[in-house]
């Protein structure tokens, strides 16, 4: 544990990555009940989170092949300063009046596109500083970090739009991309990918192309892939509703949708700090498989409570289920892969999640047309269904 934290690089990288964490969890409380506010329209959700991670499917392959291919920590300095402008410049719109849902779709696009770039160089420099015998603990640190700064975003994200109004939080998340711009600015520029003069002999094309080829030559980042797909479009999805139970199941408002979101980070929190102490566990396919299958529990069983508390309860459970799947499929994708593949792995992860915009609009419609109590139940019975045939008919386990 001393080898991770006593260097500077890393704890430089993981204090930009708490400052930056904090602005997701505030995006999805803040878009989600400004969107409620300007429509009403539980499609509108569906559609508004669509936008935000088909980015994933159209850049993800591209983002890790960026990230094999070119400096990571000035890639993500350019990103970071282009995001403290966007947020500032909405919660600018939002003050005066000016804000459209044209503006919400143009706001998540540009940040998620920008975000898809993030994620591979962010993971794969993280490992370029502890190193593959540290890659579980560092990565589940990482999201440890991710998921408290989540818990946080979240609560102060409800607290502000109920104490003044839902511009608040966009300043605060310009300052805080601000904050993470500086502390990685300070973190050493020496290179770390010890192949990097190796990997830019070959075009950007190439990268992207070597990435769709590992999915089909490697059997266990195609399973992986599989079942990533599955999760995004019948477990992630779930968030799309989180508005509508806040305020017309349990009826808490802002505020309450807030704390929602900090429950699921504390989750995400519990798990990821569980995931670290169990670094060394072997059997990691088998753990990813029953995750999925409680992740599918644990929505079902959310979908039926009216209940606040008891409703606090399931999507911390829910979040911790999620957070640890994210988790162990970054690990699985990095040990899987060669050295210098380890940004394209990420890339195919966010490939993978890009096909969230499926389940949000199907849920968003479903939610629209049944009610979301109905449209969440489905989810969840369908997870548990797909999670009876991936055990029959991939060899996940044996990971």
């Amino acid at each position: 544990m001393q080898s991770i934290w006593y260097r500077r690089e890393f704890l430089l990288l993981f204090a930009s990555t708490l400052a930056v964490s904090v602005t997701g969890s505030m995006t999805m409380v803040s878009t989600g009940w400004l969107v409620l506010e300007l429509t009403g329209s539980p499609l509108s959700l569906g559609i508004i989170w669509a936008t935000r991670a088909a980015p994933h499917l159209i850049f993800g392959m591209l983002a890790g092949a960026v990230a094999d291919r070119f400096d990571r920590r000035h890639l993500l300095l350019g990103i970071l300063i282009v995001l403290v402008s966007a947020s500032f410049l909405f919660g600018s719109l939002i003050t005066n009046n000016m804000i459209e849902l044209g503006h919400v779709f143009l706001f998540i696009l540009t940040t998620s596109s920008l975000k898809t770039f993030t994620m591979p160089a962010r993971q794969a420099l993280v490992v370029d500083v502890v190193g593959r015998d540290h890659v579980m603990r560092s990565i589940a640190l990482n999201s440890v970090g991710l998921r408290m700064m989540g818990f946080i975003g979240g609560a102060v994200a409800g607290v502000l739009i109920g104490m003044w109004n839902v511009a608040s939080p966009f300043y605060l998340m310009s300052f805080c991309y601000g904050s993470g711009f500086i502390l990685l600015w300070m973190t050493p520029s020496e290179k770390t990918q010890s192949d990097k003069d190796v990997v830019k002999q070959v075009s950007l094309w190439t990268h992207y192309r070597e990435g769709f080829a590992i999915i089909t030559q490697n059997h266990v980042v195609a399973a992986l892939v599989t079942i990533a797909v599955l999760c995004e479009i019948l477990g992630f999805s779930y968030q799309v509703l989180l508005p509508l139970f806040a305020r017309d199941v349990v009826n808490v408002g802002a505020v309450g949708l807030g704390t929602f979101t900090a429950a699921q980070s504390l989750g995400g929190l519990i798990a990821t700090v569980a995931l670290t102490a169990g670094s060394q566990y072997r059997s990691k396919g088998q753990l990813l498989l029953v995750l999925y299958l409680v992740f599918g529990v644990s929505l079902l069983l959310f979908a039926q409570s009216s209940v606040y508390f008891v409703s606090l309860l399931l999507i911390c459970l829910t979040g911790g289920v999620a957070a640890a799947f994210d988790a162990m499929q970054h690990i699985l994708l990095q040990l899987n892969v060669a050295e210098q593949q380890r940004g394209r792995a990420m890339g195919i992860w966010q490939l993978s999640i890009g096909f969230g915009p499926v389940g949000h609009v199907m849920l968003g419609f479903m939610a629209a047309s049944f009610g979301p109590f109905v449209a969440l139940t489905m989810n969840g019975i369908l997870i548990i269904i797909s999670f009876l045939a991936i055990l029959l008919t991939t060899d996940l386990k044996a990971v």
